[in-house]
């Protein structure tokens, strides 16, 4: 069986909802220049990466993973989209996700992007009087909360694929997950805030395009207690926003849209 396209984009099969079988290709990313030196650095000054760890350690381990998904014949086609490698630690044991999103990743990712863009906003919008505190847990078919413990372990070193679902809707990004086959020597788990936001504190510029109209990032590894809220990360032209928004259309119908994207990740301890 064959699980992603060579667009690196996850086939849709039956019982899932998707906006195209085959995606417009309309909202689209470019992938961004690798430069691991300059990735470590802007992910060690957010205190995201340990001090310690060196270039060597990160080109090493990010070279190493990429060889282990093109040897993997589930997930070498994911390597034909957008790829962007981080470096994650959890210096802050915070077991409340929404006060982490709201305390510790947005403003490490709003430094990291108003240094390389610091005539634009980033902004957090928190639709409809929503908190993030007290109201984020992980959707159950995630698999996040092995990556979570991963990061408490140790240094985790891995490839973020923002457009691995684009097109699917939310609740389809989450339950493909229990089809997925398992990596050999790596794991994967669906896109949540850590990786996102690790993945865009290296690479701050993954969103913003001149030439084209780039996705909105769902963090749907991330379930708010109110089902009908999503959280999410889109550009506005040069601007960067995070959202917490409803996902709902109508009162009983869900958003499924050519210009939301789910991600993947595949990591490592190191």
């Amino acid at each position: 069986m064959t699980y992603f396209s060579n667009l690196g984009r996850r086939i849709p099969f039956e019982g899932v909802r998707v906006f195209n079988r085959t995606p417009s290709q309309y909202y689209k990313l470019t992938q961004p220049v690798l430069d691991y030196e300059k990735i470590l650095e802007r992910l060690k000054q957010q205190d995201m990466a340990p001090a310690s760890f060196s270039i060597k350690d990160f080109n090493s381990a990010a070279q190493s993973l990429f060889e282990t998904i093109s040897s993997d014949v589930n997930y070498q086609n994911l390597l034909k989209g957008v790829h962007v490698p981080f470096v994650f630690s959890e210096t802050h044991k915070q077991s409340d996700l929404g006060a982490a999103v709201e305390a510790q990743l947005l403003p490490s990712l709003q430094k990291s992007f108003n240094e390389l863009f610091p005539q634009s906003h980033f902004k957090a919008v928190l639709q409809s009087d929503s908190k993030l505190t007290s109201n984020i847990k992980l959707a159950v078919s995630s698999r996040y909360e092995s990556f979570i413990e991963a990061t408490q372990k140790g240094t985790v070193v891995g490839w973020f694929f923002p457009q691995a679902l684009q097109e699917f809707d939310v609740d389809s990004q989450r339950s493909q997950m229990a089809s997925l086959p398992q990596i050999q020597g790596a794991q994967v788990c669906l896109s949540g805030a850590i990786d996102i936001c690790a993945a865009m504190v290296g690479s701050p510029n993954l969103l913003i395009s001149e030439e084209f109209y780039t996705p909105i990032l769902c963090m749907s590894a991330y379930e708010h207690f109110d089902p009908r809220m999503v959280l999410l990360l889109k550009a506005y032209g040069p601007h960067l926003e995070f959202w917490c928004m409803t996902q709902m259309l109508t009162n009983t119908t869900t958003q499924v849209s050519e210009q939301w994207a789910g991600g993947l990740c595949v990591y490592v301890i190191v």
